[in-house]
């Protein structure tokens, strides 16, 4: 419930006149040339911004190399279908400042791409083929970028908003696109 209240009062401060502060980072990567956008604190206090997906490779060169940020250890890629299109989305963390920054690219659905980061921290390896598996986010320049989780002939990316799955033995007929089955086997459950 906290976290839910952080988060709307974070979108409530974004929608009003005012733009929110640059926080630490944010200002830190400014005045190296790198625009970002801030998005305030989570619930656990950690910075928020996002960055154009062009910029995302040189902020995490400098993230990771600089003795100001040192994050050394990625700690997660998780990834989101948003209206405006696919978000890769990085946890950092420095293991000497025991600081954390969460970084926000978005992608257009059209054309999903966002640069690998996997050459900065291996971690990114596996993270960005579950983004791709699930989301179908592709992560150009990435080593091994094939399905992790789903069979290589899977189709579609299960978390999108707008994905079927599959008729097969686990999950049985859709009922968006088997309608005439399903509404057979409820007329024989209710008796119609």
């Amino acid at each position: 419930m906290p976290e839910e209240q952080s988060l709307q009062s974070n979108e409530q401060k974004s929608a009003t006149s005012q733009p929110l502060a640059d926080g630490e980072f944010g200002k830190l990567l400014k005045s190296k040339g790198i625009n970002s956008t801030p998005l305030g604190n989570d619930a656990d206090g950690i910075e928020m911004l996002e960055l154009e997906v062009k910029d995302l490779v040189h902020a995490c060169e400098f993230l990771k190399d600089s003795s100001e940020t040192s994050f050394d250890f990625l700690v997660l890629i998780s990834s989101t279908d948003m209206k405006k299109g696919y978000q890769s989305i990085y946890t950092l963390h420095s293991t000497k400042t025991k600081k954390s920054l969460r970084i926000k690219v978005t992608a257009p659905k059209d054309n999903p791409l966002v640069p690998t980061v996997s050459h900065l921290w291996s971690t990114a390896d596996w993270f960005e083929r579950e983004s791709y598996d699930m989301m179908g986010i592709i992560y150009t320049g990435h080593p091994n970028l094939k399905r992790i989780l789903n069979p290589e002939n899977w189709e579609g990316y299960p978390l999108r908003k707008d994905y079927i799955p599959p008729a097969d033995s686990l999950n049985g007929p859709h009922p968006l696109t088997e309608t005439a089955f399903a509404e057979k086997t409820l007329s024989k459950q209710t008796g119609f």
